[in-house]
């Protein structure tokens, strides 16, 4: 399964490689869509795309009839460090283990879809997995890798450990994984819950859904896990500056 770059792709990373260098100001406005593509010879559309989704990400900001600036990026919101589900357990000293529930290629669902901003028709690998501490599971997780290039399924299914390190398996095929963000909520046991989480039909579950992103800013895997509420706490640390 192969995979290729929309140039707009290329342009936002040359463009995040420009704001990371310094070459604007927080607060500055950068050059127009037209001037940006003169300077880097494509299409005002491809500009407008890679701007767009600087935009989505946050590093910069659009004012009617006025420009584009770039954010202030000391104002924006703090950030913890990126993990994995597994990795952020075992950090804090657990023993977890990994029980593999389904692997496999499927077309994307429209509402992974619209998360990694790939078309509906778009071939993932979708990876189900079972975390289990000690005798007990602890979290169910789905997710869906945007498959990198050159890589596919049969290569994924050879090495039983990325299932443990997924960020590792994206790093070992040439994507680099930056960031990601990520909802938290509170949902209803379902039938899956039950079966896998060994949870009540009316167990609290919950439920964060993140989207990990490369150093382009482009999604490469939704994931959506699932906590007993009984047996698992979501703890942030934060600090007063």
């Amino acid at each position: 399964m192969k995979t290729s770059v929309p140039l707009y792709q290329h342009l936002k990373a040359e463009i995040l490689r420009e704001i990371q260098a310094g070459r604007w100001r927080p607060g500055e406005q950068i050059p127009s869509e037209a001037e940006l593509a003169q300077e880097m010879g494509v299409s005002r559309i491809t500009v407008r795309q890679a701007v767009g989704d600087l935009v989505s990400l946050g590093y910069l900001t659009r004012r009617q009839g006025k420009g584009t600036f770039l954010v202030d990026q000391r104002h924006s919101v703090a950030a913890s460090k990126l993990h994995g589900f597994a990795e952020e357990l075992r950090a804090r000293g657990y023993q977890v283990d990994i029980e593999v529930k389904g692997l496999r290629t499927m077309t994307c669902p429209q509402t992974v879809a619209e998360s990694l901003r790939i078309a509906p028709s778009a071939q993932v690998i979708q990876i189900r997995r079972v975390a289990t501490v000690g005798d007990s599971p602890i979290f169910r997780e789905t997710s869906y890798l945007v498959p990198p290039p050159q890589a596919t399924l049969a290569v994924l299914a050879e090495h039983g450990d990325t299932y443990n390190h997924v960020y590792g398996f994206f790093e070992q095929h040439g994507v680099k994984i930056s960031f990601g963000t990520q909802q938290v909520s509170a949902t209803r046991a379902v039938y899956e819950d039950m079966q896998e989480l060994n949870v009540r039909s009316d167990e609290p579950i919950l439920m964060i859904r993140r989207v990990t992103c490369d150093q382009t800013g482009t999604p490469v895997e939704f994931s959506e896990v699932r906590y007993p509420s009984s047996r698992y706490q979501f703890e942030v640390k934060l600090t007063r500056e």
